[in-house]
C-alpha cells in the first residue's frame, strides 16, 4: 500500500470517530439555525475589521471592541453555536493527537523525546 492510500485510510478512520460525527451533526444544526448563523457571521465580520485595523497599524476602537465582546457573549450563550464550538474543539484535539502520532512516526521520537 502506498503512502497516499494509507493517508486516505487514515482520513476514513478519522471520519468514523465520535468527534468527527459530532462535528458533522453540530455543523448541520448550525446550518439550520438562522439566528446562530447570523451571530457567527457578525462575530467574524467584526473580527475581520479589527484584524484589518491592526494590520494597518491602528488599534481597534472601543466601540469595535465592545461590539465584538457583546457578539461573542451572545454567540457563546446560543446553544447551537456553543455545541458547534465544543464539537470543533473536540475534533481539533483528535487531529492534534493524530498529528503527534504522525510526527512520532516520522521522527522516531515520542512527545517526551524518547526514541522508539
Amino acid at each position: 500500500m502506498d503512502l497516499n492510500e494509507k493517508a486516505k485510510d487514515l482520513g476514513r478512520e478519522i471520519r468514523k470517530t465520535d468527534a468527527y460525527q459530532e462535528l458533522e451533526r453540530a455543523g448541520e444544526n448550525l446550518k439550520q439555525d438562522d439566528q446562530a448563523q447570523q451571530l457567527v457571521q457578525q462575530v467574524q465580520e467584526v473580527q475581520r475589521q479589527m484584524e484589518f485595523s491592526q494590520q494597518a497599524g491602528v488599534q481597534p476602537d472601543q466601540q469595535q471592541m465592545q461590539q465584538f465582546a457583546q457578539l461573542r457573549e451572545q454567540m457563546q450563550s446560543n446553544i447551537t453555536v456553543k455545541a458547534f464550538m465544543k464539537a470543533q474543539e473536540e475534533f481539533n484535539n483528535v487531529m492534534k493527537e493524530v498529528n503527534e502520532a504522525i510526527s512520532e512516526g516520522v521522527t522516531g521520537e515520542s512527545e517526551e523525546g524518547e526514541e522508539e
